[in-house]
């Protein structure tokens, strides 16, 4: 049957010579595997439309089941030109790509709600001009409520997270802040202390996801920043 859908591009993968195969978040079925035959053809290259956090519209033979499925037809829905073209923004679309393969890999049945987050979260990194410095953990933040492992508070993340039982102060408040404030909104967090909080919250998140797992963008995330800092520094 065939279905008209949305959906966001997880990841991809070539397969063979010519074709491809893309992992994508659907907005009424969950998450789906898709073959698209040809996808590296002279002729007709459809590649580039499922490049990770791609929004589509999508029309796909849908069978209800796990197997690997078609694509009939694709557009892309919404252009995020400044995630493509802005290196900073871009790693941050590559953490994200990697972050949500691992939560959304067994959501076959599908949440709108999600999948809307989704959208509007990827709409709103591309819309920012700056402040995107806290882009990643209010996403995660926000996330988690999606996943049913809601980060509520900065003392709930804290508390399954550390062995100590003293919390920093200091800590909690940019915690709370990045939990209520909306994206535009960058709170301004020394470095340690922002890293300190990805800590916690991949931490969090590998306690309460089986086979989470490492990320291993973070590191590259952070050896990109790093030689930001000193480019602006000389």
């Amino acid at each position: 049957m065939i279905e008209s859908t949305k959906g966001i591009v997880l990841s991809n993968m070539r397969y063979r010579d010519s074709s491809l195969i893309a992992h994508v978040y659907t907005e009424k079925f969950g998450r789906r595997d898709y073959i698209i035959k040809g996808a590296f053809s002279k002729k007709n290259n459809k590649a580039s439309f499922y490049l990770p956090l791609n929004i589509l519209d999508l029309q796909v033979y849908e069978k209800g089941t796990s197997t690997l499925m078609m694509v009939k037809e694709a557009r892309i829905s919404k252009m995020l030109m400044s995630l493509r073209t802005n290196p900073q923004k871009s790693m941050i679309l590559t953490f994200l790509s990697e972050l949500l393969e691992k939560t959304l890999r067994a959501d076959e049945i599908g949440n709108p709600e999600l999948y809307q987050f989704l959208e509007d979260s990827l709409i709103s990194l591309d819309e920012l001009k700056h402040n995107w410095n806290s882009f990643i953990l209010q996403f995660m933040f926000r996330l988690s409520h999606h996943l049913g492992i809601d980060i509520t508070s900065a003392s709930l993340l804290l508390s399954e997270t550390q062995s100590l039982g003293y919390m920093d102060s200091g800590l909690i408040k940019y915690i709370d802040q990045l939990i209520e404030l909306p994206y535009k909104h960058d709170v301004v967090i020394p470095l340690s202390k922002r890293r300190e909080i990805m800590d916690q919250t991949v931490k969090f998140y590998t306690l309460q996801l089986p086979n989470f797992g490492e990320l291993n963008s973070l590191k590259i995330l952070r050896e990109m920043g790093e030689s930001l800092r000193k480019n602006r520094e000389r």
